[in-house]
């Protein structure tokens, strides 16, 4: 419990440090809403296909902020740890006051590669989650009129940490998530964002069966752009409701 107390703290100090000097950067919040669906495929006892769809919405669902595709092959090491190699398929949209996609619609394809291990916290089944991912990333380049100009390659390093606390709710076996997911930019062509953004979740999940959970409850999200406008570094604060879905086949 104290080392969830003190992730906690951190966390909520990661997501709102860079509100500190405000009249230094730019700020644009958004009301987002995000409805991921995540397919674990079943091979054989080592082997699994992962398929995730996340429908991430803007104005509480209304208009577009991304839509991303993701497919990976994860290997088990044990009941505890796994790695995962995969692939996603990104369009990022016009939304906010300080666009992302300022040229329009943009296309971002993405190597991935990640190692997740999981440790029981205590007797009543709470468990710690830290997962490491790398990404090796392509973003389309678009010119003033929307045409493609080039592919602009990045790296990026993500660490999150998530604990889960089951419990039961009307006969049924539930249970709290909370979760923090920090990027950061590295190697060439990194521009303003080496921290990238700060992912802050807190869920509640409902165990439908072995096989299916269904997740709901709220993201905060800090994105630092690439880009400065007028001299200042922009900074998106996006809040909303997740509603996700998982599934083992």
């Amino acid at each position: 419990m104290r080392r969830l107390i003190i992730w906690a703290i951190l966390s909520l100090f990661a997501t709102n440090m860079y509100r500190v000097n405000a009249q230094n950067r730019i700020t644009d919040e958004n009301d987002i809403f995000w409805m991921p669906v995540t397919i674990s495929t079943k091979l054989n006892k080592q082997f699994a296909l992962h398929t995730e769809y996340q429908w991430r919405r803007n104005h509480y669902g209304k208009t577009w902020q991304q839509s991303l595709l993701r497919m990976g092959l994860t290997y088990s090491r044990g009941k505890n740890v796994t790695y995962q190699v995969g692939y996603g398929w990104i369009l990022t949209y016009p939304y906010g006051d300080y666009p992302i996609a300022a040229n329009g619609t943009f296309t971002e394809h993405r190597l991935y590669q990640q190692m997740q291990i999981k440790t029981g916290i205590n007797e009543k089944g709470a468990v710690l989650i830290n997962r490491l991912r790398l990404e090796q990333r392509w973003l389309a380049a678009l010119n003033a009129d929307g045409s493609f100009n080039h592919w602009n390659y990045l790296n990026r390093i993500r660490l999150n940490q998530r604990y889960n606390f089951p419990f039961k709710a009307f006969g049924k076996d539930c249970y709290f998530t909370l979760m923090d997911e920090i990027f950061i930019g590295f190697g060439q062509h990194v521009g303003q964002n080496v921290f990238d953004q700060n992912r802050l979740f807190g869920l509640l999940g409902w165990n439908v069966s072995k096989k299916a959970q269904i997740e709901f409850g709220v993201l905060n999200q800090i994105v630092q752009q690439g880009k400065a406008v007028n001299n200042k570094p922009v900074f998106q604060y996006n809040t909303g409701p997740v509603l996700g879905c998982n599934l083992k086949l």
